[in-house]
């Protein structure tokens, strides 16, 4: 497969992802904001400026609105905003460039749902979000991706295009589930007298909501929702395939995959770097993470889950032709 072929399928998997998780991460906040105690809490700035840092685009936020944080500048921002590279919006229309670019690798089903729903979603703004309400309107944002994942698995063949899209998606859906996770540790600082409440399990119940997971946890892990629980649930369960180890996992046999037939790639930094990060999720002890500081945890699997892209663009991408080998 042409590196630029198989960087195109990474890319549209990954906006594809990030545009789901983007849905996610405003859906939970404004469950969350629903579930304060007064109103007045919930027109609070601080009650949506978090998403702003979580996301890691502070700096195009303020640039573009000035200090100004409110609920709809926020979610203007992060859904509609083509300014905004990581917008859903901005997510969407690349994914579809991208898919556009390698036309003739995919089926007409696979390229007509992603075509029909960039063409319906590029009109959208805050008026029509406001309209529907965000649950209603983000849970058909959810619907629509869902879709063409299902379409996506049932067309295309098991090939070096198909690992590559799953390489993509579970990278990017590993680090969105830490800062959905990271959404919920923000929302919590002004207020830890409520840790263990029932304000607090009811937030919990909405971060395992966003993640598609609540039934599912409460299946898997009978008892309370609390901190540890769910924090363990998301970080490593091996069977809800939403969590990060399992996302990371997935990511692993997908590279698997890829490398299968080219034992010049064998031990490639990236598949290093996904063995470690593996064994730490399964060795961490959740307790004393959370002890250390869960955000910061967090963080640093953010930081290793981008040192495995990196290591993913220079082995398959950004290598050095003159040292590149040709296989028969």
């Amino acid at each position: 497969m042409l590196s630029r072929v198989a960087n195109l399928v990474y890319w549209m998997a990954r906006y594809l992802e990030r545009a789901e998780n983007t849905a996610r991460i405003v859906d939970v906040n404004a469950q969350l904001v629903l579930d304060l105690q007064s109103r007045q809490a919930a027109d609070d700035p601080k009650s949506w400026e978090p998403l702003v840092y979580v996301t890691g685009d502070d700096e195009e936020f303020f640039e573009l609105n000035g200090e100004t944080v409110s609920e709809r500048a926020v979610v203007e921002f992060m859904l509609f905003d083509r300014r905004n590279p990581s917008s859903l919006l901005s997510c969407i229309g690349f994914a579809r460039e991208n898919a556009r670019c390698i036309r003739d690798q995919l089926s007409s089903e696979v390229w007509e749902t992603l075509n029909t729903f960039y063409l319906k979603l590029k009109g959208d703004d805050y008026a029509r979000y406001a309209q529907l309400g965000s649950s209603e309107y983000l849970n058909r944002i959810k619907s629509q991706i869902q879709l063409f994942y299902g379409v996506a698995e049932s067309m295309m063949p098991r090939g070096g295009l198909w690992w590559f899209f799953e390489l993509g998606r579970h990278l990017e859906r590993a680090d969105n589930v830490s800062r959905i996770l990271d959404v919920k540790y923000y929302m919590l600082l002004p207020d830890l007298h409520a840790v263990g409440s029932a304000l607090d399990m009811i937030q919990w119940a909405s971060v395992l909501r966003s993640c598609s997971g609540f039934e599912a946890f409460r299946r898997s892990r009978r008892g309370q929702l609390n901190l540890e629980r769910v924090v363990d649930y998301l970080l490593r369960d091996n069977e809800f395939p939403r969590s990060i180890l399992f996302s990371i996992n997935a990511a692993s046999q997908a590279l698997d995959q890829i490398t299968a037939h080219a034992s010049h790639l064998d031990n490639n930094p990236a598949s290093q770097h996904l063995e470690e990060l593996i064994a730490e999720l399964e060795m961490i002890d959740v307790p004393e993470v959370i002890a250390d500081g869960l955000h910061e945890f967090l963080d640093d699997v953010q930081m290793k889950i981008s040192g495995i892209h990196e290591a993913v663009q220079a082995t398959f991408v950004d290598y050095p032709t003159a040292s590149a080998k040709v296989l028969a």
